[in-house]
């Protein structure tokens, strides 16, 4: 993997939220593409302590210091929050992208695009089907088996490119579909920083948003993809697994 991108630990956590009132799902806005759910907010904001260690640690560095949680903007909204659709414009994505916060959050989406990569192709049983994910959500079938997951989050790169009014597309690997995204992200930046608001299907996008989604993105079908193994495992289909996430460390994971 390349080398791991330069971060900057806080001494405040803020969380952005977003609910319909049957389900939550938080940002954390200091560390792009870190989230945490819940079916009440308080049960989100138990989870804050484990994601941002488990996201700093994702980075090979060590949280060395306590830090303030604080909740900074909720959004009311109709989506099926339950089943992971958003929409929240944060308001620090709003913002100008001075040179080195951009280096920053591209390197993130890169590293976060080799990660995704990593943990897909280490996993033995691709196309082994998890029974439990066969449903459907508001974007169609469940994925349901590891290739499947790859390939939803393969082919969504140029969907979220797209909500920068970018609509071309490009066939190829993983990473190559992901420098594409990039190059022409950057370019964006270049001309008009972080200027241009875009409304798509009644949902506000900015590019720094973007790129916040891109990794959010890897984080939360990277973690479906590591339950899918945990699963195998106990169920004694593979011995190990890898987790470069870091998912399910110190984590008690149930069947039932």
């Amino acid at each position: 993997m390349s080398r791991r991108p330069q971060i900057k630990l806080t001494d405040v956590v803020s969380i952005a939220f977003e609910t319909n009132g049957r389900g939550y799902m938080g940002f954390i806005v200091e560390l792009p593409g870190a989230f945490i759910r819940g079916v009440t907010e308080q049960e989100a904001v138990a989870k804050v302590k484990k994601e941002v260690r488990l996201w700093v640690k994702w980075l090979g560095y060590e949280q060395k210091h306590d830090y303030k949680i604080q909740i900074v903007q909720r959004h009311r909204s109709s989506l099926p929050i339950e089943d992971a659709d958003n929409e929240i414009l944060i308001e620090a994505d709003k913002e100008t992208i001075g040179e080195k916060e951009f280096r920053s959050l591209y390197d993130l989406v890169w590293y976060s695009g080799e990660t995704f990569l990593q943990l897909y192709i280490n996993s033995k049983f691709k196309e082994w089907v998890d029974e439990s994910r066969i449903r459907k959500t508001f974007y169609g079938d469940n994925p349901k088996t590891i290739r499947e997951i790859f390939d939803h989050v393969k082919y969504c790169q140029c969907y979220y490119l797209s909500k920068m009014k970018i609509t071309e597309e490009i066939e190829g690997d993983f990473m190559g579909i992901r420098k594409f995204c990039l190059e022409k992200l950057e370019d964006l930046y270049r001309r008009n920083n972080n200027s241009l608001k875009f409304g798509v299907a009644n949902e506000r996008w900015t590019l720094k948003k973007v790129l916040r989604r891109f990794i959010w993105h890897d984080r939360i079908h990277g973690k479906a993809m590591t339950r899918i193994l945990e699963k195998q495992k106990q169920l004694r289909v593979i011995d190990e697994y890898d987790d470069p996430f870091h998912f399910m460390e110190a984590t008690s994971y149930n069947m039932v």
